[in-house]
C-alpha cells in the first residue's frame, strides 16, 4: 500500500499524531473550548468555534505611541487568528474520517456513479 508521501502528499502530522488527535478531539467540542478559553481570554467561553470576537482590548494603546501601539495590535491580532485557526485544525482533523487509500478509490467510484 503507498503512502500518503508516496501519492505526493505530505502530511505535517503522522499517522500516530492524527490517531492521538481524533482520540482526544473527536466529537469533544467541550475541550477545544476549554482550550480556547485557557489561551485566549474571553468574555463568551460559548462563543462557537471560529467566532471569536477581538476581546483584548486591554492593552493600553492610550499609553503607547502610534507606531507601537500599531505593532502591538497587529501581533495580538495575529496570536488570535492563529490559535483559533489552529484549534479549528484540530477540530478538522479529529472530525475527518480516516480510510485507506483503496477506501477512497471506492468511494470516489460510489459516488461517480450517482
Amino acid at each position: 500500500m503507498e503512502t500518503k508521501k508516496e501519492l505526493g502528499r505530505q502530511m505535517r502530522f503522522t499517522e500516530n499524531e492524527l490517531a492521538i488527535i481524533r482520540n482526544t478531539f473527536k466529537g469533544n467540542t467541550e475541550l477545544l473550548l476549554l482550550l480556547r478559553k485557557v489561551f485566549l481570554p474571553e468574555l463568551d467561553p460559548k462563543a462557537p468555534l471560529g467566532q471569536m470576537i477581538d476581546l483584548w482590548m486591554s492593552l493600553p494603546v492610550k499609553e503607547m505611541s502610534a507606531q507601537e501601539a500599531q505593532v502591538n495590535i497587529l501581533a495580538r491580532n495575529s496570536l488570535i487568528m492563529h490559535i483559533e485557526q489552529q484549534l479549528m485544525q484540530l477540530y478538522a482533523l479529529a472530525e475527518q474520517e480516516n480510510m485507506t487509500v483503496d477506501e477512497l478509490l471506492e468511494r470516489n467510484k460510489k459516488d461517480s456513479t450517482k
